[in-house]
C-alpha cells in the first residue's frame, strides 16, 4: 500500500520515541523526587524522507500521501527486506497466546509459548504492539508500557517481524520541486512524525 510504508521504507533515518511520560520536580532542598504518569505511551516515529525523489516515479507515492494527510490512520511494518532488522525476534519463540485474562493496565503478560524471549523483541496482543523489558523463558513477559485494551484468554500474540503499528501523521511535510530534464526532484521541507492511532 502507497502512502507511509513508502516513506519508512526509503527512508533517511528515523528516530523511535517510546518512552513513558515522567514528571521530575527538584525540591528546594536539592532532591529529585520523579513521577510515572499513567499513559498508553504510544510509539512515535520521527521519519526523515530521502529528498532528490524523482517526481515523475515518486507521484503515486506523494498522492496516497496527500490522500492521507493528517487525518486517516495506515498500518506500517517493518517487515521488508530492508527494515526487518528492527523487529527481528532475538528470542527462539514462534507463537505464543495469553495463558490467563490478564488484568487492566498490567504490564506482565503470562503466555503459553514455544519458546524464549529476549529484551527488545517486538510482541502484539490485540492489535498493539509492545516490547519484551527483560529476558523471559516464555511463561511471564514483561512489557514496556500498560496493556491496551481488554484482550481475553487464548487471544493470539503476534512476534517479531508480523507486528504492525497503526499510526496517523502527526506531521505532514509538504514539498518543493526542483526542475530537471524531464522531470522534477522532490525536496521536503521537514520530517514525518507517524503517531500510533490508540482507539481504546
Amino acid at each position: 500500500m502507497a502512502g507511509f510504508q513508502d516513506i519508512v521504507e526509503i527512508q533517511q533515518s528515523m528516530t523511535i520515541n517510546n518512552r513513558r511520560t515522567v514528571g521530575q520536580q527538584v525540591s528546594r532542598s536539592g532532591q529529585l523526587r520523579v513521577a510515572q504518569y499513567l499513559t498508553s505511551v504510544p510509539w512515535v516515529f520521527t521519519v526523515t524522507p530521502h529528498n532528490f525523489l524523482y517526481y515523475p516515479q515518486a507521484r503515486a507515492i506523494i498522492q496516497a500521501i496527500d490522500n492521507l494527510d493528517r487525518q486517516v490512520p495506515q498500518t506500517i511494518t517493518f517487515a521488508s527486506d530492508n527494515l526487518k532488522w528492527f523487529t527481528a525476534m532475538q528470542g527462539t519463540a514462534t507463537s505464543a497466546v495469553l495463558a490467563s485474562t490478564p488484568p487492566a493496565n498490567t504490564q506482565t503478560l503470562a503466555l503459553t509459548s514455544n519458546g524464549t524471549y529476549k529484551a527488545g523483541d517486538f510482541i502484539a496482543v490485540g492489535g498493539y504492539t509492545y516490547k519484551v523489558t527483560a529476558d523471559s523463558s516464555g511463561s511471564v513477559v514483561s512489557i514496556h508500557r500498560p496493556l491496551i485494551g481488554t484482550p481475553s484468554v487464548g487471544a493470539t500474540v503476534t512476534m517479531g517481524n508480523n507486528v504492525t503499528f497503526n499510526v496517523v501523521a502527526e506531521q505532514c511535510p509538504t514539498y518543493t520541486l526542483i526542475p530537471m530534464t524531464n522531470g522534477a526532484f522532490v525536496k521536503w521541507d521537514t520530517t514525518f512524525i507517524f503517531r500510533e492511532d490508540i482507539a481504546n
